[in-house]
């Protein structure tokens, strides 16, 4: 369900208890209420969830009071919300296969745990340097994603890579992987419909991937390369989901995601630096960037067949998709165990 720009939405709180009348049962996939389908039966401001969300609503208005022009993507990237962003903006990142950067999930909660990882490289690799390392890390997952909202793609994300710092600090060789589906578990068990969940579908589809694909992405030698075959592998291991949900595919994701990714880090961390200092100095480079990324989506959504739309295919031609991907995935692993 959705709600209407209207005057009694832009009162509503995380936590109000709404009563809604006029839509019975329906079969639409979308519904967008009015100021006459619901009212406002109760209001809970004092639970953890909806403190976390005025101090997410804090941290926006103050974004909001700084000089940056068009910040709508800007407060998606730092904060999670996505109210601000146009239509074109929407439509420019999804033709130009880049849609993921908009909403808060394991690619920027993975970004910022390697920028803090980045930052205390001075802390080694024996196991005290580790412990404050992986301290770091796990303080700026949970603060983020305190700032987020809590959002559920965000606490996903920052569960499983809260897994993953921890088995780093402890420098135990438990696989990646076993730790991926240790976390499916948990969270199924917790709530079993999530396995019917677009977004967490997504999520462990896309971490998968880039797990799969980790001894190739680390026998690139520079840090862009490597930044880009994360983004490839994660987009390819996605492409079941997106096809089978969303019956489009971007054929130019490759485009965008090789060289608008490998900024992204920096376009994260200039935002979340403008949340903290909306003031001049910041909200030049990271208007820059902004822009620069809205001419490059632009760009690629324009291009011929920028987009296959309308895939419709069968339950044994998504299995063969699948393993197809699978096969892309595992293959330069192979290949350079072959040439070793």
């Amino acid at each position: 369900m959705f709600f209407r720009g209207d005057s009694l939405a832009h009162t509503l709180r995380y936590g109000d208890t709404l009563l809604l009348h006029g839509y019975p049962d329906t079969l639409r996939r979308s519904i967008y209420l009015t100021a006459d389908h619901y009212i406002v039966t109760g209001r809970d401001s004092t639970s953890f969830r909806a403190r976390c969300e005025a101090l997410r609503m804090r941290l926006l208005r103050r974004m909001r009071r700084g000089p940056l022009e068009d910040g709508a993507v800007a407060e998606a990237l730092a904060l999670g919300w996505k109210g601000g962003i146009g239509r074109d903006t929407r439509a420019h990142y999804r033709d130009a296969g880049l849609a993921h950067l908009l909403a808060v999930s394991g690619l920027h909660v993975g970004l910022l745990a390697a920028m803090v990882g980045a930052a205390f490289f001075w802390t080694g690799r024996e196991r005290r340097g580790r412990v404050v390392r992986g301290v770091a890390q796990l303080a700026a997952v949970w603060l983020f994603a305190l700032i987020t909202g809590l959002a559920p793609s965000t606490l996903r994300a920052a569960l499983m890579f809260s897994m993953f710092i921890v088995n780093s600090m402890a420098a135990r060789r438990v696989a990646p992987l076993n730790l991926l589906a240790l976390v499916a578990i948990v969270m199924l068990c917790a709530d079993p419909l999530l396995l019917y969940d677009v977004g967490w579908q997504l999520s462990f589809s896309a971490v998968a991937g880039i797990l799969l694909a980790q001894p190739a992405i680390m026998a690139l030698r520079t840090p862009v390369g490597q930044a880009a075959a994360v983004s490839t592998a994660a987009t390819l291991a996605t492409m079941p989901v997106v096809v089978a949900t969303f019956h489009r595919l971007p054929l130019y994701f490759l485009v965008a995601n090789v060289v608008v990714v490998p900024a992204a880090g920096v376009i994260l961390g200039l935002s979340l630096l403008y949340m903290l200092l909306p003031c001049a100095v910041t909200a030049w480079p990271l208007g820059l960037l902004l822009r620069g990324v809205d001419a490059l989506t632009a760009w690629v959504g324009s291009l011929p067949y920028a987009v296959a739309e309308g895939i419709h295919l069968s339950a044994p031609l998504l299995v063969a998709l699948t393993v197809v991907v699978v096969v892309m995935l595992l293959l330069p692993q192979v290949l350079l165990r072959r040439g070793d």
